[in-house]
């Protein structure tokens, strides 16, 4: 069995209204997709699935706790990644899969969210990944840090480079 076929959803034989789905996404889901940037997060994604014989509308809600260092202080910190996600499910000739409708082909039975599921959590990914205030941060690493750059700011300039600060 592949290990990601717990992110299909059949939904064929479903009557008709909403059906619930409640999918957990921890550590291994991640290693199935090498070019992640997100390794060490778990939770779970609640699905809710509006089925017609005409159309569908898929409602995500995923909210996960991802464990990343640091980008400052290498410190471990903890981030809840919540992201909610609706996409229109009509039927059509070939399987085109966009952004927010997707049209499934005839031979289509069941729903695969690996790749939405991916998507989100990393378009949840907070854009820096440090502690609010660097008084958060691991001293010992900020002082480090500060005097490596000091020690770049005192070495001696050669007198060359000087003439080009004045053009």
């Amino acid at each position: 069995m592949n290990p990601l076929d717990l992110y299909k959803i059949p939904f064929m034989g479903l009557k008709t209204g909403k059906h619930d789905f409640q999918i957990d996404v921890d550590q291994e889901f991640f290693t199935h997709f090498p070019e992640s940037e997100i390794e060490d997060a778990k939770g779970v994604v609640d699905v809710v699935l509006d089925y017609s014989e005409t159309n569908m509308v898929l409602h995500l809600d995923l909210n996960l706790s991802w464990s990343i260092p640091c980008g400052r202080c290498l410190e471990e910190l903890n981030y809840n990644l919540q992201r909610e996600e609706r996409i229109a499910i009509q039927y059509g000739e070939k399987t085109e899969i966009g952004e927010d409708l997707w049209t499934l082909g005839k031979n289509e039975f069941e729903l695969d969210l690996a790749s939405i599921i991916l998507e989100m959590a990393h378009l949840a990914r907070p854009s820096n990944q440090v502690h609010d205030t660097e008084s958060n941060c691991d001293p010992k690493m900020l002082a480090f840090f500060k005097s490596e750059s000091e020690e770049k700011s005192n070495k001696t300039i050669d007198p060359r480079w000087d003439a080009l600060k004045n053009l």
